[in-house]
């Protein structure tokens, strides 16, 4: 994988916060309030969970890494793995401040 200044640039943009202190803001509200969930947001609702149910992850592609890890076949070139590296320590350094 390589990870272009771009994508570095735009990791330290989304990273970068502003930092306050934090306020505590009191609203008041009628107790006799209710509640109806639309149609529309129950489905949503049963979208969202049936996205969780299923894995995260690729469940093939995991196996035919372990696979080939096990096999001794998995390689990934120097130089990708030292610029991933340096691509974070660039945004780790550049959140930190």
């Amino acid at each position: 994988m390589i990870i272009s200044r771009a994508e570095i640039n735009s990791a330290i943009s989304a990273y970068k916060t502003v930092k306050r202190s934090p306020t505590v803001a009191t609203v008041a509200y009628d107790t006799s309030d209710t509640f109806e969930s639309s149609e529309i947001a129950s489905s949503f609702s049963e979208l969202a969970q049936s996205v969780v149910a299923e894995p995260f992850y690729r469940p093939t592609l995991v196996e035919d890494l372990r696979r080939r890890i096990r096999e001794g076949r998995y390689f990934v070139p120097a130089d990708q793995i030292v610029e991933k590296m340096l691509g974070r320590l660039i945004v780790e350094h550049a959140t930190a401040n």
